[in-house]
C-alpha cells in the first residue's frame, strides 16, 4: 500500500467515526423532520455507495463543535481556517455528508455560508488549481495527487478524484442516486425522522455478524439524547439470538441503567434488532 492510499483510508475511517464522537458536543434541539434536509445531500451520493454519515452542525454548539468542523475542513488542506484568509468560516459550516464505495473511493459534501472567491484564491496559494473540467465542473487538485475537490452552489465536494466525478455524474442526472439503493435505504427508513446525526452501512460486519446496520442521534430538551441502533442479520434465527443476548444484558445491567437515569427499549422485527436508548447526554449508551 502506498502512502497516499494509506492516508485516504485513515481519513475515511476518521470520518465514519464522527457520529460516535459528536455526542460529546453541546447540543441544541433537532428539527422535526431532519430527514428531508439529510435527503438533499444523500441524493447527491452515487447509487453504489455502501453507506453514509450525515451530521447537521447547526444543532451543535460550543468549543467541541468548532473542533469537529475544523477537523473536517483540515481534510480540505485548509490548515488556517481564518475566514478572512480562506473564505471558510468554521462556525458557518451547516451540514456534512460522507460516503464511499470503499476506503479507497469516497466523497464528502460540506455545506456552509462561505466566500468562494476567497476560497479559490486560497487554493491557488497552496498549489491546488483546476486540473480538469468534468461535465461543466472545475475539479481542483495538486499534480499527481488523488485528493480533489469541486464547488457546487454553497457546497464543497471533496474526496478521491473518482468519488468527485461520480458525485458530479449523479448531480447531472447521468447516474442513479444513493436514495435508490434499497439496501442502504432499508436501514435508513427504520431510523427516526428527527435525528441530527445518521450513520448507515450496508455491508457485512464479521465482528457483529450483521449484514447492514445504522444509528441515529436525536437531541431533546433538558440535555436528553436519544440514540437508535438498527442491526440487520442474515436470517431471523440469528437476529433472535442477538435479541435474546441483549435482553440478558439489559437485565444484568438493570441497576446501573436505573442509576444512570436512562431508558432502554429492545425490539425484534424479523431480521432486525432495534435498540433505542434515551437519557442524559453523557449516559445514553448501552
Amino acid at each position: 500500500m502506498d502512502i497516499k492510499t494509506a492516508k485516504l483510508k485513515i481519513l475515511a475511517k476518521i470520518l465514519i467515526m464522527l457520529s460516535a464522537i459528536v455526542v460529546g458536543a453541546s447540543l441544541s434541539g433537532c428539527v422535526n423532520d431532519s430527514k428531508s434536509e439529510a435527503n438533499e445531500l444523500i441524493k447527491m451520493l452515487p447509487y453504489n455507495y455502501n453507506g453514509f454519515v450525515y451530521v447537521n452542525f447547526e444543532t451543535l454548539k460550543g468549543e467541541e463543535s468548532s473542533q469537529y468542523r475544523s477537523k473536517i475542513l483540515n481534510t480540505l488542506k485548509i490548515r488556517d481556517t481564518n475566514g478572512d484568509e480562506t473564505g471558510i468560516y468554521i462556525n458557518k459550516t451547516k451540514r456534512m455528508i460522507f460516503g464511499g464505495s470503499s476506503y479507497d473511493n469516497f466523497v464528502m459534501i460540506i455545506e456552509g455560508d462561505y466566500d468562494f472567491d476567497k476560497f479559490k484564491n486560497h487554493l491557488k496559494k497552496v498549489g491546488i488549481n483546476p486540473t480538469e473540467e468534468y461535465n461543466g465542473f472545475k475539479i481542483y487538485s495538486k499534480p499527481n495527487e488523488e485528493f480533489a475537490l469541486t464547488i457546487y452552489k454553497d457546497m464543497i465536494i471533496a474526496g478521491t478524484k473518482q468519488g468527485v466525478r461520480e458525485c458530479i455524474d449523479v448531480i447531472k442526472g447521468k447516474e442513479e442516486s444513493l436514495l435508490k439503493n434499497e439496501g442502504v435505504m432499508d436501514i435508513y427508513n427504520k431510523l427516526p425522522s428527527d435525528a441530527c446525526v445518521y450513520e448507515v452501512r450496508n455491508a457485512y460486519d464479521p465482528w457483529d455478524k450483521t449484514i447492514a446496520d445504522g444509528s441515529s442521534i436525536s437531541f431533546e430538551n433538558n440535555n436528553m439524547v436519544k440514540v437508535v441502533r438498527v442491526e440487520k442479520y442474515k436470517d431471523e434465527e440469528t437476529a433472535k439470538e442477538k435479541y435474546e443476548e441483549l435482553l440478558k444484558k439489559k437485565e444484568m445491567d438493570e441497576e446501573d441503567i436505573k442509576k444512570k437515569g436512562i431508558k432502554v427499549d429492545i425490539k425484534l422485527d424479523g431480521q432486525y434488532v432495534i435498540v433505542e436508548v434515551e437519557g442524559p447526554e453523557d449516559e445514553a449508551n448501552f
